[in-house]
């Protein structure tokens, strides 16, 4: 009988270890987390793919198994997202970098941003959806690099108004140039750099409408009087209407 009692107190003991150590592993993976938001957002994918790498690593040493399919994905994603952003721009990417970027930080931020404050959510079924989206944007920017480079002519000669405008440039410099310009302003203000309030763009506002949209430069030219961009037509609407 004494020997079952040493038995059953020595299982106890272990499981109580294993229970502790599965909780150190989400504490960790939550922390790994929340500093990946950082490199991920000036567009340092190679560091944020180490980051997830170790995230990864440290889930699978403490059993935490929907932590390890979470750092895979994120890792998996880092992989295309490096791949779109560090083409130039005359290969036509401009477009799926953003979208890619603006698709991947809005769920890095606000997970990170829950997990700061003491989340516990594991938003693998998200991942999953931006694992997907990200796979899509990079097979749909080959397929335009593709249709650019048949076309021939100069590089950027079929580049559109707005993106014309960064010819001869990597895609992820002209992304992380407005992104260190918004954080530089975020600590003049005495906000934090990293989730400082969010604040809509224009892009983001015009991104969010159904169907084409306008890009800056196409604004520009309307506002110039050089008629609307092609595709839409001009439909004056009275105060009554």
């Amino acid at each position: 009988m004494q020997a079952v009692q040493r038995q059953g107190h020595g299982d106890g003991g272990a499981a109580e270890r294993s229970a502790r150590a599965a909780a150190d592993g989400r504490a960790e993976f939550r922390d790994m987390f929340v500093s990946l938001v950082d490199p991920a957002g000036v567009l340092d994918m190679e560091r944020a793919g180490r980051a997830a790498a170790k995230m990864r690593e440290a889930a699978l040493r403490s059993g935490y198994a929907n932590g390890a399919r979470m750092a895979g994905l994120l890792a998996d994603t880092f992989v295309d997202v490096a791949e779109i952003s560090g083409r130039p721009v005359d290969d036509g990417a401009l477009y799926h970098t953003s979208a890619a970027f603006r698709k991947m930080m809005t769920l890095l931020y606000d997970t990170a941003e829950s997990y700061r404050d003491g989340g516990d959510g594991e938003p693998v079924g998200e991942l999953e959806g931006l694992r997907r989206s990200v796979a899509l944007l990079r097979s749909q920017a080959d397929a335009r690099r593709a249709e650019l480079r048949a076309a021939g002519g100069p590089p950027g000669s079929g580049l559109c108004k707005h993106d014309s405008l960064f010819s001869g440039r990597i895609c992820k410099d002209t992304i992380r140039e407005d992104i260190e310009r918004i954080r530089e302003d975020s600590k003049a203000r005495g906000l934090d750099p990293i989730f400082s309030p969010k604040e809509w763009t224009v892009g983001e506002i015009l991104a969010k409408c159904d169907g084409p949209t306008w890009s800056a430069a196409e604004m520009l030219d309307w506002s110039r009087g050089n008629g609307p961009p092609d595709g839409y037509e001009l439909v004056w609407v009275g105060k009554d209407e």
